[in-house]
């Protein structure tokens, strides 16, 4: 089985292309994160066959506990196929929610996505308005009985400067996180507006409100203070659209521990041989340090050999 989930890594190096004819989004109910552009040449027939055994594969390894993404491209990808912008911001949902299907599957039970920067604020007003439209609607659509998030169990949190929205998208964030509210299976940290360094200031300000010394506050009273306090350390963190920038996201969450990797595609056109090199890599690294401590603590360590 991983033998097959290596091969589809293999092909992520190959050229990667986005037809304008490329069909539409799957409709609500069971969403199935494509194997990859670059591997439309195996028949339609065997995908599922092909996500199965790379779901298979790799739940037999190690598997990241947090998984984060900055969602990059959407515009990107829209503009190139020469149609509005809102249609980029569009299929990037379709591609959260497939992207989120398959994490699920392996049993990752929390993730982070960078959904809007306080800085697209800046951004043009159709633009933003499109933005917030989606959230208003679409936001609402993956918490519902039966969908997405209670299909597995996860709760979602809107996190971030949520005063900053207009009243009727905060009444939506809250109506979602109610809707998952007793959902205990894993988070999905939705980044709406935020920014790291405001999230950084606003925990050292509460840090500093709790705390009866000042001068005893530690990193773990910041961290506990975090938008994502609730969340494990951060495994894994993807950017797409080949940009190689964190532009402000989990700055703190992002540890000596953390894999970054930068891939290629823009967000919509993310697929299976996309995200199987971070999550291999990751479990490489699991099963180095397993083996480096047997050796370190095993019997040889002990008699100096």
């Amino acid at each position: 089985m991983l033998v097959i989930a290596y091969a589809v890594q293999l092909y992520t190096s190959a050229k990667r292309r986005r037809e304008p004819q490329d069909p539409p989004p799957p409709p609500a109910g069971d969403v199935h994160l494509p194997l990859s552009s670059c591997l439309s040449w195996i028949p339609t027939i065997c995908h599922p066959l092909l996500r199965s055994l790379v779901i298979h594969a790799l739940r037999l390894g190690p598997r990241p506990h947090h998984v984060a993404f900055i969602m990059d491209g959407n515009r990107r990808s829209a503009r190139v196929r020469n149609l509005p912008v809102r249609v980029g911001h569009e299929e990037g949902f379709e591609a959260l929610k497939r992207v989120l299907s398959f994490l699920l599957k392996l049993d990752i039970p929390h993730v982070t996505v960078y959904a809007f920067s306080i800085e697209n604020f800046n951004r043009d007003p159709g633009e933003v308005d499109a933005l917030l439209d989606m959230a208003r609607t679409r936001l609402v659509e993956i918490c519902q009985h039966g969908a997405l998030l209670q299909q597995h169990g996860v709760q979602i949190r809107v996190i971030g400067r949520r005063d900053l929205l207009p009243p009727d998208v905060q009444a939506s964030c809250s109506e979602a996180e109610a809707l998952t509210a007793q959902n205990t299976r894993g988070i999905l940290n939705l980044c709406c507006p935020y920014t790291s360094q405001e999230e950084m200031a606003t925990a050292i300000k509460r840090t500093i409100d709790q705390a009866s010394d000042p001068a005893a506050i530690t990193e773990d009273d910041i961290a506990a203070n975090l938008y994502t306090a609730d969340s494990p350390p951060l495994d894994i963190l993807i950017r797409t659209s080949g940009v190689s920038r964190l532009s402000d996201f989990l700055l703190w969450q992002a540890s000596e521990s953390t894999i970054l990797h930068f891939i290629i595609p823009n967000w919509p056109d993310i697929g299976v041989a996309d995200i199987l090199p971070p999550l291999l890599s990751y479990q490489a690294e699991v099963w180095v340090d397993k083996v480096a401590n047997v050796f370190r603590w095993g019997p040889a360590a002990d008699t100096g050999l």
